[in-house]
């Protein structure tokens, strides 16, 4: 088996693994509230000053250069919960944070577009980069469906398109479908679980298990597929003296 194919398989899991144990190590750096202390907290000052915060906040989380040092979905995932059974609530800070990111998303673009990237890369992301552009050269709508689930992805796949000068009415209408959908799913997600949805930060007792069985899955598929793949020994065909 390809172990390099493997890892990149296994990146998204590894990747929540990573910006999971960020987050906690953030929260508990700065001893910041947790829990129903912590969602008072933003409900609060959601209510104090207006869900146009929700909407700067989305813009700058999605920007690379600042996104890129900070744990992506916060905002999603705390406006959706602070909003608690408010379902109306919770469609409006979803349009919001799509609208937001829309516009973070199409900055990446243009940094991309005009040659800006080659300062990312003094922030250690040339790389990533690099690995996002030749997914796009192979099929734009695939590399944005598959990284918009997590905003610092999605901004470097905005970037890369930028890079590899991609029209940008499609770059933008297949970025705007992708963000949606993945908008759409974390919302509902987050709803569902309401305050139940932080234990996904903070609580490895909950993450560990989940990536776990991911990882073991993926490990899996990717055996059966290499199984597949791999041909069979051709049989030893009889000559004529081997008969008997």
């Amino acid at each position: 088996m390809n172990i390099k194919l493997l890892l990149k398989t296994l990146s998204i899991p590894l990747i929540i693994v990573v910006f999971s144990l960020a987050y906690n190590i953030l929260w508990e750096i700065l001893n910041w509230p947790k829990g129903d202390e912590l969602i008072a907290l933003i409900t609060d000052f959601f209510n104090k000053y207006g869900l146009w915060v929700v909407f700067v906040c989305s813009i700058l989380e999605s920007a690379v250069v600042v996104g890129n040092y900070f744990p992506g979905g916060v905002v999603i995932f705390l406006g959706v919960i602070s909003a608690g059974a408010n379902i109306p609530k919770v469609v409006l800070i979803v349009a919001i944070v799509c609208a937001g990111f829309s516009i973070g998303y199409t900055i990446d673009y243009l940094l991309g577009k005009y040659g800006w990237y080659k300062l990312l890369t003094k922030f250690g992301m040339g790389q990533q980069i690099e690995t996002a552009k030749a997914r796009l050269e192979k099929h734009s709508f695939k590399a944005i469906a598959a990284s918009y689930w997590e905003v610092n992805l999605a901004s470097i796949t905005a970037t890369a398109a930028g890079i590899l000068k991609i029209d940008f009415k499609r770059f933008f209408l297949e970025s705007t479908i992708a963000l949606i959908i993945w908008n759409i799913i974390w919302g509902i997600l987050v709803a569902s679980l309401g305050k139940n949805a932080l234990k996904l930060l903070f609580n490895w007792k909950y993450i560990i298990p989940i990536v776990s069985v991911w990882i073991l899955v993926l490990v899996v598929i990717e055996y059966i597929k290499h199984k597949k793949n791999t041909p069979l020994e051709s049989a030893p065909v009889k000559t004529a003296g081997d008969q008997g």
